[in-house]
């Protein structure tokens, strides 16, 4: 799995890239936000299977399971918070 923060990309030019370069992974992205922000998460289909995926404009998580494997992870690609604050309630959003 890779996880990318700050994409700055637009939804097209993530699927021109995918397309391009990554035909062989799957992905998922929260779109970017005025050409900042943005989330990325990319998995090889051949070894990972994604249950269930849930985002807000800072995370997203995922429920995995490798393949071949009875037991399930949950994963998160969270976009960096600046303020205790902001970091508390992604934390309180993501796993209440």
């Amino acid at each position: 799995m890779v996880f990318i923060q700050e994409t700055k990309c637009s939804v097209d030019k993530i699927r021109e890239m995918h397309n391009k370069w990554l035909i062989k992974y799957e992905y998922l992205e929260v779109k970017e936000n005025n050409s900042v922000g943005g989330i990325l998460t990319l998995w090889n289909p051949q070894k990972l299977g994604i249950l269930d995926a849930e985002a807000s404009r800072n995370h997203l998580s995922m429920v995995i399971q490798p393949l071949g494997d009875k037991d399930c992870y949950m994963i998160t690609n969270a976009y960096g918070l600046q303020t205790l604050e902001e970091k508390l309630r992604l934390l309180t959003t993501v796993w209440s």
